[in-house]
Formats: structure tokens, sequence, C-alpha cells
């Protein structure tokens, strides 16, 4: 059976060296191979990008032998990139690390979100600070949109593979429609757990700073080292998108991985 692929894009710092140590780690446990990318401005760097690339890789210490890392040197821009790269190699999940708000900021400037969700591949966040890899949980925020239900997909997947327990959570409303809504989908994602023999737990959580604050504080009480979410914003602007850019750059640092809604279609476990 052809192992999976993990994409790291890396940008030659310890931001990227940590991403690169994360995926390598959740490569063993699905059974995948990691492929580096480097984005080049142009060709005069592909020389020097090459040689650091294969530092990177020579130098890497307890590897597991079965995972195979690779490299990729592109001359372009990581807003296509990352997308066209992840087709390419039919990529199960691209792994990115970042300094938080800040590193986001300056990796991407205003267009965070529009770099995650260029790509239909689920799209893995890992800040500096974090150098956990126990999946033992995963949040999983859910609301009233149909297509926040996708992240089902992606995660009973995952959670097969890793054997992790999910905590399905959804806000507690106050408007009897929304709250409706919220249980029926809350609902049907657990019997879709439920059928793939996936364990779950599911909670309404009350208001306190907001979902998006409320989630990540709900993550750490109960040592859930990722949080996965569907995006599905049809802002015109998507970089002002509150909600997930707060998630993803929370404060704990918790890894955050982010479906593409719009774009999904290929399941990638």
């Amino acid at each position: 059976m052809e192992r999976r692929s993990i994409l790291v894009p890396h940008d030659f710092t310890p931001v990227g060296d940590n991403a690169l140590n994360y995926a390598i780690t959740l490569a063993d446990t699905i059974k995948a191979n990691v492929d580096i990318l480097h984005v080049v401005k142009d060709e005069k760097e592909r020389t020097k990008a090459t040689a650091q690339c294969e530092k990177i890789i020579s130098g890497l210490k307890n590897k597991p032998s079965e995972v195979i890392v690779n490299y990729h040197i592109k001359s372009g821009t990581i807003f296509t990139d990352i997308a066209s790269k992840a087709a390419e190699l039919k990529s199960s999940l691209i792994i990115m690390g970042t300094h938080g708000a800040v590193g986001m900021q300056k990796l991407f400037g205003s267009f965070a979100i529009k770099v995650i969700t260029s790509t239909y591949v689920p799209f893995l966040v890992v800040q500096q600070k974090f150098t956990g890899t126990d999946l033992s949980k995963i949040v999983v925020p859910i609301d009233e949109s149909q297509e926040s239900l996708q992240i089902e997909q992606v995660t009973s997947g995952l959670a097969g593979m890793t054997k992790s327990e999910i905590h399905i959570l959804t806000e507690k409303k106050i408007d009897s429609n929304l709250k409706l809504k919220c249980a029926v989908h809350s609902g049907l994602i657990s019997k879709q757990f439920k059928e793939k023999g996936v364990k779950y737990v599911a909670a309404v959580i009350p208001k306190v700073k907001g979902f998006s604050a409320d989630i990540v504080n709900y993550a750490v009480k109960e040592k859930a080292n990722l949080i996965a979410f569907a995006y599905h914003s049809d802002s015109l602007l998507p970089q002002f998108d509150t909600f997930a850019q707060s998630l993803i750059t929370n404060k704990e640092g918790v890894p955050v991985l982010i479906l593409n809604s719009k774009e999904a279609g290929n399941y990638f476990f």
C-alpha cells in the first residue's frame, strides 16, 4: 500500500523545524512519509535552498526508519505553491509552524486564512512553543451551519488511526431555532462517529469569553492537543474572520486543524 504524504512548508527557522518534527512523529503513527516544501522568490536561491534542505534532513535525530523525508524547492509564492504541491503529491495533510499571532502576521501578512484555505487539503498549524504530539483527545467545534459537519470525515479517519477520543462542542444558544439546529448537528455528527467506532463526547459549553476562546479553554482543561474545524466563511475578505484567526493563533498554543469546507471533496484518512 502506498504511504500517505504529509507536506511541511519550511522557511528554515526553528518554527519550521518544530513543525517538521511534529509531522515526522505523526507520520509514523498514520503510516505516511513527509515532504518538505521551501518556496524561493527566484531560481537564484535554489542552490542555497537545496543545500539547506539536505542539511535539515541529514540532521534529523530519532527519525523512524519507515518514515521517508523528501524535499521540494519551488519558485513562486506561498499563496499558490503550497496548494499546488499538495495537490501534486496527493498529500493527506499540510503541517505548518508559526510563532502564533505575531508569527502568523509576519509570515502571511493579513492573509493567513487565504493561505490556509487555498487548498482542499486539511491544514494543521503548530505553534513554536508546542512540542507534544499526543492526540488522545481532539476537540471538534460545530455550529448551526451544515458546512461545519464536514470536519467529521477528516477527524473520524484521523481518530481511527491515532485512537483518539473526539470532543464535539457546540455553543449554548439562547435563540430556540439556533439551539435546535446545533442539537441536531451534534446528534448527526455523534451518530457518524458512533457508526465508525470512534469514541466521542458531546458537550454544550456556555458562552463566557466567546466561542473561540471558550473552545481553547475547554481544550486546555481536557488536555486535548488538537482543535479541528471546518472553515466556511462567506466573507469577501476572509482575513477579517476573527473566529478562525483567533483559533489558529490561540495564546495557549494548541495546534489547530482547518478544513476548507468549500473545497472539500477528497477525504484523506
